[in-house]
């Protein structure tokens, strides 16, 4: 009787604390989650407009990458630790430390006069994004029945998707009109707000919570602290060798490969033998859900190196401004719904096995997005890019249909983007629906948070590699030209440190104008090549992976009907 009384009274806990988590005013509780994910979100790609003028105004434009990746680093290494904190301490204590993270982060990044003291404040902001994306999910799952989960999942999903692909547009807007500070100084109050929202709504009650000691080593040992310093040191190792532009000496990047590699086996070894609770539980990487994971870690991949991509290309090649460039990723914000829309409403009424649909819909995906971006690379391969230095003189265009000041090229651009869009979101939801279909339900939180953590992880590394691999291209071609044929070793260096020159160093001879962004237009063509290669070899993966599904799904019905038979 001892033995089993704590149990019948924790089970009892657990339904009294679950009827009073269902019973709290949801408004506010929501009002603050949306709010926070959405700016959460939003800050994740709100520097995609900003990275050439923030640059450009240190005089450090061959470290924008670093403005990036830096966010983006502690964004992806702290969402799988949120989780496991809020278990340990609650929800609103977590929420409200991711919270503090996020508008400290906020405060170095407005004050700063460098791009390294810039890329710290993105690094602090990251810290407190990462868990107040995640955190999100688990508290809806908390405080909605299973009936309303989904609906309530869904609109967190569009807040979402509606904070990173409307980041760019407003930051563009805001950097035209006020200034990059007030990108952030705005965000301040509007986090406080949701952080006192947060204070004041968020009292769900979880039975595994302690009243007392909560705070304690011995409680707060059970988190993976040591996983998620390692995993973070390892992507940092990784991160600092792919955004090289040749800044490095050997003796530097010998020794941050000694370091990754180090890092990388205390990861595994604190996983597999020292961590009392994992951070990444690896065992279900095996099989199905490990192919999934690789797909949606290159979809990212490929996405959001083209998101921060895109606005350089339009700002340097076609003299737009911010808030001009923000127009082409409000039209891939518009594909993240109908998407969505698509694709539910396809699993929710096919007569096949939702899974291998889900399957299918993924290669569908790939392919789509294969196709845009193979589009995309031909499309800026041939349209020349923007001089703007005269009324006289302003295009550089190869066809008269391509021309820079034509509507078609535009449109061209914008069918494109969606295709991207349209592949990347539909990628997402269809995972998230085999996760809810073929993962135990005590695993699904573990498995959802994970495809989080490769989507976060694929954009970090996507990110870093496309932008690192358009500037040493642009770098080498710069000096060949300007160094080694012009013999200018100053102008290479202003035009390195500061790309917005590359219109002015040279404004009385047209002809070297008219080389140098022929250069920076090669540079983006082949930033291009390494993701269309790693699309097509997906391709045929996910090709051979359907293939197998199909012959198992058609061995199981004949297997059925055999029994039948019987």
């Amino acid at each position: 009787m001892s033995e089993t009384q704590p149990l019948i009274d924790l089970k009892r806990l657990e339904e009294r604390n679950h009827k009073h988590n269902l019973s709290i005013d949801k408004r506010p509780i929501l009002t603050a989650l949306y709010l926070g994910s959405f700016l959460a979100s939003l800050d994740n790609t709100v520097v995609a407009n900003m990275m050439e003028t923030v640059s450009n105004e240190f005089h450090e434009s061959e470290k924008k990458q670093y403005i990036a990746t830096s966010f983006l680093l502690t964004n992806t290494a702290f969402q799988p630790l949120y989780g496991k904190l809020s278990d340990l301490i609650g929800r609103k204590p977590a929420l409200l430390i991711a919270l503090t993270f996020f508008w400290v982060g906020c405060v170095i990044t407005m004050f700063s006069n460098s791009v390294t003291q810039f890329s710290i404040g993105r690094f602090i902001c990251g810290m407190g994004c990462g868990g107040v994306n995640s955190l999100s999910s688990v508290i809806v799952s908390d405080i909605c029945d299973a009936r309303m989960r989904g609906i309530m999942q869904g609109y967190s999903n569009l807040v979402f998707a509606a904070g990173q692909f409307l980041g760019a547009p407003i930051g563009g807007l805001i950097i035209d009109t006020i200034g990059w500070r007030y990108v952030f100084s705005l965000q301040v109050p509007l986090v406080l707000i949701c952080q006192f929202l947060v204070y004041n709504n968020v009292n769900i009650k979880l039975a595994h919570v302690p009243k007392y000691g909560k705070y304690t080593w011995k409680h707060l040992k059970r988190l993976d602290i040591g996983g998620t310093f390692t995993l973070t040191c390892t992507i940092g190792s990784l991160l600092i060798l792919t955004s090289d532009d040749g800044m490095l000496s050997g003796f530097t990047k010998n020794m941050l490969y000694l370091a990754g590699l180090i890092f990388a086996i205390l990861f595994l070894l604190t996983e597999f033998f020292w961590a009392s609770e994992r951070l990444i539980p690896f065992e279900i990487l095996l099989g199905r859900t490990g192919i999934v994971s690789s797909i949606i870690v290159i979809s990212s991949f490929v996405m959001f190196g083209d998101m921060f991509r895109k606005p350089l290309y339009l700002q340097l090649m076609q003299n737009f401004t911010p808030a001009d460039c923000g127009v082409f990723t409000i039209f891939t914000s518009l594909a993240a719904p109908v998407a969505s829309f698509v694709t539910g409403f396809i699993t929710k009424h096919t007569k096949k096995s939702v899974e291998y649909v889900c399957y299918e819909l993924c290669l569908f995906a790939v392919c789509l997005q294969f196709l845009g971006f193979s589009l995309e690379c031909i499309l800026i391969h041939y349209l020349k890019p923007k001089l703007g230095l005269s009324s006289t003189a302003t295009t550089l265009e190869l066809y008269d249909l391509l021309d820079t000041d034509k509507l078609l090229w535009k449109i061209l651009l914008v069918c494109t983007s969606l295709m991207n869009g349209y592949g990347y979101c539909t990628m997402l939801v269809s995972t998230l629906v085999v996760v809810v279909f073929t993962v135990d339900k005590s695993q699904q939180g573990t498995v959802t948070g994970l495809f989080y953590l490769w989507r976060s992880l694929g954009t970090v590394i996507g990110t870093s590699f496309i932008l690192t691999t358009y500037q040493k291209v642009l770098n080498k071609k710069l000096y060949n030209y300007i160094v080694l044929k012009l013999n200018s070793l100053e102008n290479y260096n202003k035009i390195i440190h500061d790309s917005s020159q590359v219109r002015k160093l040279y404004k009385d001879d047209i002809k070297i104008t008219e080389k140098l962004l022929d250069l920076f237009r090669q540079s983006f063509v082949i930033s291009y090549l390494p993701q269309i290669v790693i699309l097509l070899l997906t391709i045929v993966m996910t090709s051979i992976f359907v293939l197998e599904m199909k012959k198992t799904l058609d061995s199981d019905v004949e297997d059925d009907r055999a029994v039948e038979a019987i």
